[in-house]
């Protein structure tokens, strides 16, 4: 059975776990919703080289064994509690996700709340952009990894924030127009394409990426109907 980007192999007597959910269709305000009553993920941090077949690593716990692939939702860089105007590019969510959390630590929520949102967008965009559907999950499982130490206190905090941002138009055109001053994403979603079922069974950098991709529409689209983005007349 296949949970949040591992196989899990069951043995006689082991509890069952649910399968893994595919990625939600909804804005990142469900997304955000959602995520506070996720448990922990351990996610790797070692990436595989470029060109070749990553290493499957086995991990034993009682009676139920992991499989997970090196690399999948492993970081670039380190990121930490930036203002939204430092963001870049080619930051991924990977990489977003825990300065997400180095935010909430440090109580500044509202930085927290637009890291979270270029975080978001980016791994929609990633999820759309990549050939292997089962790796689009990706997104979820960060996000599952970054509120799982969180107290209920934080994570209220935060939801608070997160609410207050984008509960208007107001609150929102500002953090819409710095994440489309940022732009789409610059960096090749290894992260995410390690974290299918193809990164099992074949090379999972063969055709990764849809070729008939629009990048440029679907920046666009994903702005307006995943951010919920207001129209300009709506900014003011």
């Amino acid at each position: 059975m296949r949970k949040m980007g591992v196989i899990v192999v069951e043995t006689a007597g082991a509890p069952r776990c649910p399968d893994g959910a595919p990625a939600s269709k909804s804005g990142f305000a469900m997304v955000a919703a959602i995520a506070f009553a996720l448990l922990p993920f351990s996610a790797p941090q070692v990436a595989a080289q470029d060109g070749q077949k990553p290493n499957i690593i086995e991990e034993k716990h009682g009676n139920i064994t992991n499989y997970r692939v090196e690399g999948s939702l492993a970081p670039t860089q380190s990121v930490g509690c930036i203002p939204i105007a430092a963001a870049k590019s080619n930051m991924t969510p990977a990489d977003l996700y825990p300065g997400v959390l180095i935010c909430i630590d440090q109580s500044k929520y509202d930085m927290a709340t637009a890291l979270f949102a270029l975080a978001g967008i980016y791994a929609r965009f990633d999820a759309e952009r990549i050939t292997d559907k089962t790796a689009g999950q990706a997104g979820q499982v960060l996000i599952m990894n970054t509120f799982a130490t969180l107290t209920q206190d934080r994570k209220t905090q935060f939801g608070a924030a997160f609410n207050r941002v984008t509960g208007s138009p107001q609150s929102l055109g500002p953090l819409c127009a710095a994440i489309e001053k940022i732009g789409a994403p610059d960096y090749y979603p290894k992260y995410m394409i390690l974290h299918g079922m193809k990164a099992f069974m074949d090379d999972p950098y063969k055709d990764a990426l849809a070729a008939e991709f629009d990048k440029a529409a679907t920046w666009r689209r994903l702005q307006s109907d995943y951010l919920r983005c207001p129209a300009a007349g709506e900014k003011h």
